[in-house]
């Protein structure tokens, strides 16, 4: 007993890793079998295959370890709880032994009826009497932990001798150097070809000149048989969705034998409605590569028209801030109450593997969204994303109004009535005026008054409380939106969609595999098989940054696009400088942000004729919150200055240096005087705590020198926090920079001394950052003033401003409700 009390007090170990092997785990050493130490230690049971796999990978000895033997209580029988009971015992062994085929070998007959085959060809390379293996226990004590008993660490055999792997002299020339099967990656490369159409004949051609052009196999995956490669092909040809005539059975049936794809099954009730959540493993780990600490979007409303449920999807974006799905549910309502649940395992999922994983924000495209579920599982920030409605707008004006100047000028209305919208000085009265101000639209605006008109009350409120993603945000969804509709919905008999376990079954296989290739350096090897489905390439805002400011000519209300490729062929932009323009372009005919719509807002803002976008002006605006509502607590502070000094070090290191032709980002120099123009004096902490209720809500911008208009650049030590915005706003010049009825002039074309918008993408990023950030500050503050007995709900600063009026950080608090 007191050695299962020992067993017990162990720490469970989970290394941040995706896989891991022993040398990773910290063994304890307890006695065993025969007087024998065995080392042990306690693991997640949910990580097992983690440590199997970083096993296996041993560089020292590459190798596999297989399940030997397997012992499971069934769940139904009845069992006294006690302390050294278990629930699963699974014996693993390396994939050389226990038998020893080779000449002189034991082999231990499996049954009394044993007969030896007369050809044993290959037997020598795999049984070689390796006595590696260990234990896994799971226990009724601990049910969520796996005991692991490693009883023989080292890849000999029965007489002490490698029997493996480079170490063993013998095994050279023969597959036994190497590990006895493909690599993990190797085998979804076959897979995914194969789902998508490639041949057998082409993939062994290809992988035998990969192996050709390194001078012949040395690791195990140039081993690679065609034997293999066949048998996945024909267990593909011969596997069916259609598991039962009653898509309800089938899709249950489905869910039984693809347990490792599903991380959330709830079948049709009384109460609950029908949720399925499908990830892969390599979903599994972009999710976790490209989610920490980043932002996660989701396209929620894919195949409303088509499908029978919806399908839902979650976004991460990769280093080229391309989407890439990391998990698909299928549920008939994604703002359902019971949304929670498949959020809160797929989150579990994700941290059993990293517990440390963090989101930094959420991008939801879906008013009725449930936000408040979203903060309370992932803990993260909350933006919006208004491509759907404005791609709906767009390809609805260019199918029912056939005048070009009319298209621009309601898309011009209405882009600015969301612009005022999310300013936080517009409302719903703005789309009216716009209805009755375009009587002549009469198509489009009986479609609006239908289909938009009641939905606009609750987009009104979103687009005020949560804070707006970006357009590269907004361009990298609409590429994954077109690639998902060509890969998915591309069957010839539309019966099909109606079925769910289609739906799921496509997705974990053929939709899967594109995306998989799409990340496939060496896809350009198989470009004959390459079909509409294979569409990859730039998302339109990538398109843009390649697209020289030369190439675009402004002509008074339209600007001329180049084509880059053909000097004969121009496209032009009407509205141009708004997200809400029109251009002749298939791909803009089509509703989507087409790349010269794109290039013609960056040589605008580059020239200065037109605002930052809003998505930057509430980055500012949130990063200006958190420096100016600081307390009067020295630490609260200091705190404050770190936090805008790590987001600031984090967009320098993700901004991409195409989107800027200037040799200092002004953001960046407007961050470093404000933090440069400080000291610690509590006076002038109180000069600036009655002095920020009067901040604007939209802010001011630097000039070509990095500081505010009217300003010197710092010289030493200047004044308090902040204080140059304040005296800029006093001057009256933010209000008059953001207010509706003045825009900026538009400027000489030398003119090139205006902030250059920063990398999109990554100011979400870094927004929702602050907005954690700010929050937790602000939490912070609370617990301190409160336990000093200075306030018992409210900030130092805040109480006072709120004495003249409200409160300078009510426009950046509103984000965090």
């Amino acid at each position: 007993m007191a050695r299962w009390d020992e067993i017990l007090s162990l720490p469970v170990q989970n290394p941040p890793t995706l896989e891991f092997s022993s040398g990773e785990i910290v063994w304890s050493k307890v006695e065993g079998w025969r007087d024998k130490l065995d080392r042990i230690a306690l693991i997640p049971f949910a990580r097992v295959d983690d440590f199997v796999r970083g096993e296996s990978a041993n560089k020292d000895c590459p190798s596999k370890f297989h399940v030997e033997a397997r012992r499971r209580r069934s769940s139904s029988a009845s069992y006294k709880p006690k302390v050294d009971g278990i629930l699963e015992y699974i014996l693993y062994w390396c994939s050389f032994g226990p038998d020893d085929h080779r000449k002189g070998g034991i082999v231990r007959p499996s049954r009394n009826t044993y007969v030896p085959k007369k050809k044993n060809a290959g037997r020598p390379n795999t049984k070689r009497g390796c006595t590696c293996h260990f234990i896994v226990k799971r226990l009724i004590a601990e049910p969520s932990v796996a005991l692991i008993i490693y009883n023989d660490d080292k890849h000999v055999d029965k007489n002490g001798s490698p029997c493996h792997g480079p170490q063993d002299k013998k095994a050279a020339g023969t597959r036994a150097m190497f590990a006895p099967y493909i690599s993990e990656d190797l085998r979804l490369r076959v897979l995914s070809l194969l789902h998508v159409g490639v041949s057998v004949e082409t993939i062994m051609q290809r992988h035998n000149e990969s192996v050709e052009r390194q001078g012949g196999p040395c690791n195990r995956d140039d081993l690679l048989t065609h034997r293999y490669v066949r048998r996945q092909e024909r267990s593909i040809r011969r596997s069916t969705y259609e598991l039962d005539p009653d898509d309800a059975i089938s899709i249950n049936m489905w869910v039984e034998s693809h347990q490792s794809l599903v991380f959330f099954y709830e079948d049709f009730s009384d109460h609950d409605p029908f949720t399925l959540g499908i990830q892969t493993e390599w979903q599994l780990q972009q999710m976790i590569r490209f989610g920490n600490r980043s932002i996660v979007a989701s396209d929620s409303r894919f195949g409303t028209n088509k499908l029978k449920y919806p399908l839902h999807s979650l976004i991460v974006f990769n280093s080229d801030n391309k989407a890439i799905p990391v998990a698909w549910v299928i549920t008939p309502s994604f703002a359902s109450a019971d949304a929670h649940r498949w959020m809160r395992a797929l989150y579990n999922r994700i941290r059993t593997k990293d517990p440390t994983w963090k989101l930094a924000g959420f991008i939801v495209d879906d008013p009725s969204t449930d936000v408040l579920t979203i903060k309370d599982v992932f803990q993260c920030s909350v933006l919006v994303s208004f491509w759907r409605v404005r791609h709906a707008w767009h390809k609805n004006i260019v199918k029912k109004c056939s005048e070009t100047e009319m298209r621009a000028e309601m898309l011009s209305r209405l882009g600015q009535a969301v612009d005022d919208i999310c300013k936080g000085h517009g409302t719903v009265d703005l789309f009216e005026d716009c209805m009755e101000d375009f009587v002549d639209g009469s198509e489009f605006m009986d479609y609006f008054m239908g289909v938009w008109y009641p939905r606009i009350g609750t987009w009104t409120t979103t687009l005020k409380t949560l804070p707006l993603a970006s357009q590269e945000t907004s361009a990298a969804m609409e590429f994954y939106h077109i690639q998902l509709k060509r890969r998915l919905l591309n069957e010839k008999n539309p019966d099909v969609y109606q079925r769910a376990d289609w739906l799921a079954d496509k997705l974990g296989t053929k939709v899967n595999s594109y995306f998989w290739l799409d990340e496939y350096s060496d896809k350009v090897d198989f470009a004959r098989y390459w079909k509409d489905e294979w569409v990859s390439g730039l998302t339109a805002w990538r398109k843009a940054l390649k697209i020289p400011d030369s190439n675009v000519i402004i002509e008074g209300k339209s600007a001329k696009v180049t084509d880059q490729h053909d000097g004969d062929k121009t496209y032009i932009v009407w509205n141009p400088g708004s997200q809400f323009g029109t251009c002749n372009c298939c791909w803009a005919e089509m509703g989507y942000l087409c790349e010269h719509m794109l290039t013609v807002i960056k040589v605008y803002r580059r020239k200065g004729y037109i605002t930052p976008s809003i998505s930057l002006l509430q980055y500012n605006q949130a990063l200006m919150d958190m420096l100016h509502c600081s307390p009067y607590d020295s630490l609260i502070r200091d705190h404050a200055i770190s936090l805008a000094v790590f987001v600031r070090k984090q967009l320098d290191a993700l901004i991409d240096l195409e989107s800027s032709r200037s040799s200092e980002d002004p953001i960046e120099k407007q961050t470093d005087n404000i933090i440069e123009q400080q000291t610690v004096g509590d006076d002038q902490d109180r000069e600036l705590a009655s002095g920020t209720h009067s901040v604007s809500v939209d802010i001011s911008f630097p000039n070509e020198d990095g500081c505010l208009d009217g300003q010197d650049a710092p010289d030493g030590v200047a004044n308090d926090l902040g204080c140059g915005l304040i005296n800029e706003v006093i001057s009256g010049k933010s209000a008059q920079l953001e207010s509706p009825g003045n825009q900026p002039s538009m400027p000489n074309d030398s003119d090139d001394k205006q902030p250059v918008e920063v990398a999109a993408q990554e100011t979400d990023s870094c927004k929702a950052q602050l907005l954690n950030d700010e929050s937790s500050l602000t939490r912070y503050g609370l617990e301190r003033n409160a336990e000093d007995g200075n306030c018992e709900d409210e900030l130092p600063c805040t109480k006072k401003c709120k004495k003249d009026g409200e409160p300078s950080s009510q426009q950046g608090s509103r984000w965090l409700q």
